[in-house]
């Protein structure tokens, strides 16, 4: 197939060439479609019944996960001083395009009992007085337990700005601007107090995602190609192959970038690799097709004959490597998670794109260049790489014993270590210490005990059951046996609501903040208002048909252990207060949510990694035609997946969707280099006339250095995610770098001692007969054949500078 393929790339190189340009041109054109997600990725299927249960919360209940909440450090907003700064910021967040409401101790409203009209007033503190009577304004304020740890904290030290969001606003563009604004005026109010402010909040921490995506996605593009791009040079001495290999992987950037909007996919934190990973591995199939053309025409000098060998010979091999890379992300597509399948089809694809791009490319460059000279392979006889060449065949000769002595000690050692290992779901998981988010959602932890919404949902089964006296009884009980509870905030549901109208009706005396008497209940209740917006957030605390009512709480960003324990505690205390029988309860929110979404996420990488493993394993089989070649070929590259594991446990490394990834790149880009080297190795057996130790020598010869070349490069391209604010990204950057270099000696010491040890077992009729044959045997009447039927075919050869 290969040979028609080489045939049919060298005689139609301009028509090829325009095609690929004008595909380029429209990639690009899609590429200005394209957006980076405005929300939190969906980590669980619509299903799954978490999910279900958030859903039908959302849609039931108003203000959901859109507060951004302000803290100021140690501020009496009441103090004369301070109080014109605070009024400021109130009055300009008010203005911002997208902002509902604010609500802050100087504009909270109270309610007032007005015995002519029969009701409760809502009244607002009044802080448009120019000359505010603010001592008694700090009275009445504190005298109202409603908003206690709402709107300050225990010890009254930190006040509480909460900027509610218009629902259309939060997940379209304009949230960008809109938190942005909301962060100038912020910076504008420090500047003039002296203040720190904290600032937190769903629709905050997710603009900060966004952002950071915006941001690191072309800091990564950069620092790929500049590490890349330095060390092609390093090894190739050669401007015109950097530049050539620069060009095949930007040209695989720039379909990227066209073909996720196309799929109609956004950017998400996963997705945002995509172009560094293709640029990382784009480079090495660049590296196995220039180092193959430089090898050709060192042994024969003949640039045609090359070119076409390059296509011929590890056209099929480059083909299946890039193919085995793919499907450990195509694995991913069999999950139910919306990201993670985006996420495998983007990766799948462009790299089996870039694959297209280099195996066009690069032969059609070097068909219109001059021949090479010596100065430009020169790169293959480099006294070190000689050298670890030289190493390399000694130890696999000489020290086999050795190698799996180390090897069973490694390995030993990290199954150990992977029994440390442990699993965590924290929202800000990704966030390293010293980010300011980090630092401002720890410090609201510390005074309020967290951000992060957590729901109850008590369905009474009738409707207005929410307002029977048992029922309120029941809510006020639950609420006090949560308030025991560590991690967890001042609750809020519509008990609150009810205490607090009967303050207001016993004249805003704090002693008669309490659950009303079913006597007093009915006198309060025909007292207070029916509807406004004033007080919408205790409207929101019950559904329109009185059924339902909600509890809200925020709780502090926990991992996974910590939060299991307070969920099991939660749903304790709820069965002990709530029959089953007479009511449902539902304990949902954001921190639920991304909780189970984080296992789920980890336990569909687990269940991917293993089917790319099942899938390339029928691939090795296909290939090699012998199951023992199997076991053989999947040994040196299941090793640095266990060292990687044990690794984690050791340092501590978290197991998390960004780590769990780390096991399918790895895995998909080391198995590149067994296929090459088996390949090598069965081409080399078929010359030496069944020699194994002479072909395992010869095949380390000839792809080690591409394999050296290439490990380097994916180790330090893997490293530039080290530059990344999100703390699972580093994680994988320097995990994957360990786990290729691992890979590489694995794959050029075991996986050649086994060959050698285990030669009867592994090496038979079938493994010479193989289904797919990836490299072309040597058969030089063959190549001549084809070099004069194409040079026949060209009216003038010295057109092609051939």
């Amino acid at each position: 197939m290969f040979t028609f393929i080489a045939r049919l790339i060298l005689r139609n190189r301009i028509l090829i060439l325009t095609i690929l340009f004008l595909g380029t041109i429209f990639m690009l054109y899609q590429a200005q479609k394209i957006e980076v997600s405005f929300n939190f990725s969906r980590l669980l299927p619509t299903h799954d019944t978490t999910q279900v249960n958030y859903d039908n919360f959302r849609a039931t209940f108003d203000q959901v996960g859109n507060t951004v909440v302000l803290a100021a450090e140690d501020y009496d907003v009441f103090a004369p001083e301070n109080y014109p700064h605070w009024l400021k910021l109130q009055k300009r967040l008010e203005k911002i395009e997208g902002v509902e409401s604010v609500l802050s101790p100087i504009n909270a409203f109270t309610l007032k009992r007005n015995d002519s009209l029969k009701k409760l007033e809502v009244v607002r503190m009044n802080p448009e007085l120019r000359k505010p009577d603010l001592a008694s304004l700090r009275k009445q304020f504190y005298s109202l337990p409603f908003y206690r740890g709402l709107l300050y904290s225990e010890d009254k030290a930190t006040p509480l700005m909460l900027v509610q969001v218009k629902r259309n606003a939060l997940y379209v563009k304009r949230i960008v601007d809109l938190i942005e604004e909301i962060k100038a005026e912020v910076a504008g109010f420090e500047e003039a107090s002296g203040v720190k402010m904290h600032a937190s909040g769903l629709p905050y921490i997710r603009m900060a995602n966004t952002k950071k995506v915006s941001r690191e996605i072309f800091l990564f593009i950069g620092l790929s190609l500049s590490v890349t791009s330095l060390l092609l040079f390093f090894f190739l001495r050669s401007i015109k192959a950097t530049l050539i290999s620069l060009l095949v992987v930007i040209l695989g950037v720039c379909w990227t970038f066209g073909l996720i909007p196309t799929f109609g996919f956004t950017i998400t934190m996963l997705s945002s690799l995509v172009p560094s990973l293709i640029i990382v591995i784009g480079v090495p199939n660049c590296i196995f097709l220039i180092n193959k053309y430089h090898n050709e025409y060192k042994e024969h000098g003949n640039q045609i004959l090359s070119v076409q060998r390059v296509i011929r010979r590890i056209g099929a091999a480059t083909l299946m490597t890039n193919t085995t890379t793919a499907m450990g992300f195509a694995a991913l597509i069999l999950t139910d998670s919306i990201v993670l399948r985006e996420f495998g089809v983007v990766a799948a694809v462009n790299i089996l794109m870039v694959f297209v791009i280099s195996i066009i490319v690069i032969p059609i460059f070097y068909s219109f260049s001059k021949p090479p000279k010596k100065r430009h392979y020169k790169h293959l006889e480099l006294d070190w790489v000689k050298k670890f060449i030289q190493t390399l065949t000694h130890v696999v000769t000489n020290k086999r014993p050795i190698v799996y002595a180390t090897v069973i000690t490694l390995s030993l050692a990290a199954l150990y270590g992977t029994t440390k290992m442990y699993a965590t779901g924290n929202l800000t998981e990704e966030y390293q210490s010293s980010d300011p988010l980090y630092k401002d959602l720890k410090y609201l932890e510390k005074e309020f005990k967290g951000v992060v919404p957590l729901e109850i949902v008590i369905d009474t089964k009738r409707p207005n059951g929410a307002q029977k006296n048992s029922t309120l009884k029941k809510i006020d009980e639950l609420q006090s046996r949560l308030a025991e509870l560590p991690h967890l905030s001042r609750s809020l549901s519509i008990v609150d609501g009810l205490k607090f109208a009967k303050q207001g009706y016993y004249r805003g005396d704090p002693s008669f903040y309490s659950l009303p008497t079913s006597q007093e209940r009915n006198f309060i209740l025909s007292y207070l208002p029916r509807s406004g917006n004033d007080i919408s957030l205790l409207n929101s605390m019950v559904d329109s048909t009185g059924q339902k009512v909600r509890v809200s709480m925020q709780v502090e960003d926990l991992g996974q252990e910590e939060s299991e324990v307070l969920q099991s505690k939660i749903r304790s205390i709820i069965d002990d207060v709530f029959e089953p029988e007479r009511y449902t309860v539902i304990v949902t929110g954001a921190s639920i949510v991304f909780l189970k979404g984080t296992d789920y996420l980890i336990k569909n990488l687990i269940v991917s990694l293993l089917l790319a493993i099942f899938v390339i394993a029928i691939i090795m089989a296909l290939l090699f035609r012998s199951f023992a070649m199997v076991i053989v070929s999947l040994l040196p590259n299941l090793f640095p997946l266990l060292i990687t594991a044990g690794i984690m446990g050791y340092v501590g490394i978290p197991l998390k969707p960004s780590t769990i990834l780390v096991f399918s790149i790895a895995f998909g880009i080391s198995v590149d280099d067994t296929i090459h080297f088996l390949a090598k190795y069965r081409q080399e057996l078929r010359a030496s006339n069944w020699n194994i130790n002479s072909s395992v020598l010869a095949a380390i010869r000839e792809t080690g250095i591409s394999m050296l070349y290439t490990s380097i490069i994916l180790f330090f391209g893997f490293s530039v995610f080290i530059a990344s604010s999100f703390g699972g990204t580093v994680s994988l950057g320097i995990l994957v770098s360990i786990t290729l270099i691992i890979a590489m000696l694995s794959n050029l010491l075991l996986l050649p001692s086994l060959l050698m040890s285990l030669e009867k077992l592994v090496t038979n009729k079938e493994f010479n007969r193989p289904i797919i044959r990836l490299y072309k045997d040597n058969d030089d009447e063959d190549d001549e054949d084809e070099e004069n039927e194409d040079l026949s075919e060209s009216e003038e050869p010295e057109k092609l500078n051939l």
